[in-house]
C-alpha cells in the first residue's frame, strides 16, 4: 500500500496548526527513561523529523507491537509545546495507516524556532537543520505528563541525539530572598474550542453558552454527605461539554450560572466523562476547583446557538439499545393525566405518560417525571384540550425497552415546545397537510398489543423466530415445568438515576455495605429483583424462557426479597419448595420478545418474559372458536 506523507507537515504543526491532522512516519520508539508507561517517538514528514511523545493511552498500540520504526500513522489529536527551548510534540490520538515501510527521504532534524541563533549553533553542534541519528537516545520525560515537563537525559559530552554539545560555564545559583515578589506569568489564557480540551493542557480557556442546568444533588456515600450539580455548555463550533461542582462550589457557582447566559470559563480540571450519566458527545467532563474562574462573558455572543440537537426519527429509536440517550421531535397526539406514584426510596413523584408522531409513520410513548409533569405537562395537556396538537422537541430522553421501546425523561433532559427550528416547521407543515389523517404504527408495547401473534412454542425454532434485524414479538399458551432456583434473583442497587432505578448487582463490601460499581456508591441495603430461568411447555414442544421482575413476581406470587429471605435468612426449605411446586405445571400466556444476541462469540436466540398473564378461560375460548372458524373456512 503506497501512502504519500503530508509535506511540510512538521513545520505546520510546529506553527500551530492543530487540525491539520497529518500522515508522517515514524522513525524511532523508545521508553522514557526506565518509565515502561512513557513512550517517546521521532515523527517524519520524509523531510523534517521531530521529537513526540505519546499520550499514556497510546501505550497499547507500542506494547502490542504494532507502532514500530517505520509506521505509517495519521495524527488526529495533538499539541505542541515548547519545553526547555525545545518543541514536543505531544500525541493524544493517532491511526495506523501502514504498519512497516522503508524509511522515506532523509529527514532532518527541526530546528527550534524559539531558540537563539547562537544557542541554536551549541545546541546543534553546527548551524542549520541537522541530519537525524538513527539510533536516538530515549527523552527522560517527566510523569507528569500534564505538565509535560521534558528533562534531557545525556553524557556529559554529548546531547540526547549523541550529537557533540558545548557545556556553558559555570554560573552560581541565584540566591532567593524576600524583598520583593516574584514575576508569574499572569496574561490570561487563550481562548480555544471545547473540542480541543484535554487533560494535557496547561493554560485555557473557554467560552460557551449554558444549555442545561441541573438541580443540586445530595448524596451520601463512604466519604459521607455531600451536594453536586452540573450544568452544560456549548461553543460557537458545537463543542459540547459538562461542568461539574461539589460541595464549598456548589454554593459558590450554583447562583451564578444562569440558563441561556454566555460565560468565560478557565482553570479547571479534565476527567473522564461518565457515559452512565453524561449524554453528551465527549470524553471529557470539566470539574471546577477553588481556583477556577467563571465570568459572564461581556457579549452574549449571538454566534452561539441557543441550543444543539441531533434527531433521531421514531422508526430509528425502535433499534436503539435500551438506556442510550436521543433528542426526538415529535407532534403531541395524547396526554395522559398526571398521577402519583411511590418510588422504591420511599419518596413520592409525578408521572404523566405522552406519544409522539412524526414523518417516520411511527408514534413512540413518551413517560415525563418529577417536576416536568406539572409545567410543561400541563401545558401540553391544556393544548391539546383546546384542539391544538403542539409540537414537541425532547433533548436527552432516555431510551427503554422494557414496554417495546419508549422514552423516558431525566434530570437532565429538556423540553421545547413548538421551539422555533426548521425542524419544527417541517412537522408542523407535515402534520397540517398529511400527518393528522394517516395510521401510524406504534413502537410502544402498550399499543402493539394487538400485532403480537400467538405461535406454538415449535414455531419459535422451525419459523427461525428472532433471526431478522428486530425482535419477534408473540404469544405463546404454556405451562411452566421446571424453575431453576438455585439463582432466581440477585441483590439490585436500590439508587434513582434520572427516571428509573439502577439496578445494577450490586455486592458486600469489606464494611458490610453494598457498593454499586455504575454509581460507585456504598448502600446500607439492597433491592432484590427476579432473574428466572423457566422451561415452558406446550402441546409442540419446549423451551427456556427469562423472566425479570415484574413477570417474576406475577409467576411466582411472591416479592423476591420475601422468597429470598424464606431460603437463605430463615432456612425454611420446606416451605420455599411448597411455593415452587405450587407454580410448576401452572397454565400462562406469556408474551415473548425474541431476538438473536451474541454470546461467547456465540449465535443464540434469548427469549425474555416480557409479560405474563394468569390462564383467562373466556378469553382462551373464544380464541380457539376462532380458530376453528379459520380452519374450516
Amino acid at each position: 500500500m503506497k501512502v504519500s506523507l503530508s509535506p511540510g507537515a512538521i513545520d505546520k504543526v510546529n506553527n500551530g496548526d492543530l487540525n491539520l491532522k497529518p500522515i508522517v512516519q515514524v522513525l524511532e520508539v523508545n521508553p522514557i527513561g526506565s518509565n515502561k508507561d512513557r513512550y517517546s517517538t521521532l515523527l517524519s514528514d520524509g523531510v523534517r523529523a521531530q521529537e513526540a511523545m505519546l499520550a499514556s493511552q497510546l501505550n497499547q498500540l507500542v506494547k502490542s507491537g504494532r507502532l514500530v520504526r517505520g509506521a505509517i500513522v495519521q495524527l488526529i489529536d495533538y499539541i505542541c509545546n515548547t519545553v526547555q527551548n525545545r518543541r514536543i510534540i505531544i500525541v493524544l490520538n493517532m491511526e495506523i495507516i501502514v504498519s512497516n515501510s522503508e524509511i522515506i527521504g532523509v529527514p532532518k532534524q527541526f530546528t527550534d524556532l524559539d531558540i537563539g541563533p547562537s544557542n541554536r549553533d551549541a545546541h546543534n553542534g553546527r548551524n542549520g537543520s541537522t541530519p537525524v541519528a538513527t539510533n536516538t537516545s530515549s527523552l527522560n520525560l517527566a510523569n507528569n505528563t500534564s505538565n509535560c515537563s521534558v528533562g534531557q537525559k545525556a553524557s556529559p559530552s554529548s546531547d540526547v541525539f549523541g550529537r557533540p554539545a558545548i557545556q556553558p560555564p559555570y554560573q552560581p545559583p541565584p540566591v532567593y530572598s524576600n524583598k520583593g515578589p516574584i514575576a508569574k506569568n499572569e496574561a490570561p489564557p487563550r481562548i480555544i474550542p471545547i473540542s480541543s480540551l484535554n487533560p494535557y493542557q496547561g493554560r485555557w480557556a473557554i467560552k460557551a453558552r449554558v444549555t442545561a442546568k441541573a438541580d443540586i444533588r445530595r448524596y451520601n456515600n463512604a466519604k459521607g454527605d455531600g451536594k453536586v450539580f452540573s450544568f452544560d455548555l456549548l461553543d460557537s463550533d458545537g463543542g459540547e461539554i459538562r461542568v461539574t461542582c461539589f460541595n464549598a462550589l456548589v454554593d459558590r457557582f450554583f447562583d451564578q450560572i444562569a440558563l441561556g447566559k454566555v460565560y468565560m470559563i478557565s482553570k479547571g480540571s479534565l476527567k473522564p466523562a461518565q457515559k452512565n450519566f453524561n449524554h453528551l458527545n465527549n470524553n471529557w467532563e470539566i470539574f471546577l476547583e477553588s481556583s477556577s474562574i467563571v465570568e459572564p462573558s461581556m457579549d452574549q455572543d449571538d454566534s452561539i446557538p441557543k441550543q444543539q440537537f441531533s434527531f433521531k426519527l421514531i422508526n430509528e429509536i425502535e433499534g436503539m439499545e435500551s438506556g442510550s440517550m436521543a433528542d426526538v421531535i415529535g407532534v403531541v397526539i395524547s396526554v395522559n393525566p398526571s398521577v402519583t406514584i411511590l418510588r422504591k426510596n420511599g419518596m413520592e413523584t409525578q408521572k404523566r405518560v405522552l406519544n409522539l408522531k412524526d414523518t417516520s409513520g411511527r408514534t413512540v410513548e413518551l413517560t415525563l417525571w418529577g417536576s416536568l409533569c406539572n409545567k410543561e405537562g400541563q401545558e401540553l395537556h391544556d393544548m391539546l384540550d383546546s384542539g391544538a396538537s403542539p409540537v414537541l422537541a425532547i433533548k436527552a430522553s432516555r431510551v427503554s425497552d422494557f414496554s417495546g421501546k419508549s422514552l423516558g425523561t431525566i434530570s437532565s433532559t429538556q423540553l421545547f415546545i413548538n421551539p422555533d427550528i426548521p425542524e419544527a416547521r417541517s412537522l408542523r407543515v407535515w402534520f397540517d397537510c398529511e400527518g393528522k389523517r394517516t395510521i401510524s404504527q406504534p413502537i410502544s408495547q402498550d399499543f402493539v398489543s394487538a400485532d403480537w401473534v400467538r405461535k406454538n412454542v415449535s414455531d419459535i425454532k422451525y419459523e427461525r423466530l428472532g433471526f431478522s434485524d428486530k425482535p419477534d414479538w408473540i404469544d405463546v399458551k404454556a405451562n411452566v415445568t421446571f424453575i431453576k432456583t438455585d439463582s432466581f434473583c440477585y441483590t439490585a442497587c436500590p439508587v434513582i438515576v434520572g427516571d428509573r432505578q439502577c439496578n445494577k448487582k450490586i455486592t458486600r463490601s469489606r464494611g458490610g455495605l453494598w457498593h454499586c460499581e455504575r454509581c460507585d456508591q456504598d448502600l446500607e441495603d439492597c433491592d432484590y429483583r427476579y432473574l428466572l430461568q423457566i422451561q415452558i411447555q406446550d402441546h409442540t414442544g419446549l423451551t427456556w424462557v427469562t423472566a425479570f421482575q415484574e413477570a417474576g413476581e406475577e409467576i411466582m406470587g411472591f416479592p423476591a426479597k420475601e422468597l429470598y429471605f424464606l431460603k437463605y435468612e430463615e432456612g425454611d426449605e420446606q416451605r420455599f419448595g411448597e411455593i415452587i411446586r405450587s407454580v410448576v405445571f401452572s397454565s400462562f400466556l406469556f408474551k415473548l420478545k425474541v431476538k438473536e444476541e451474541r454470546y461467547n462469540d456465540e449465535q443464540r436466540v434469548k427469549i425474555t418474559v416480557m409479560k405474563v398473564e394468569k390462564q383467562n378461560f373466556p378469553s382462551e375460548n373464544k380464541y380457539l372458536i376462532d380458530m376453528i372458524k379459520k380452519l374450516s373456512v
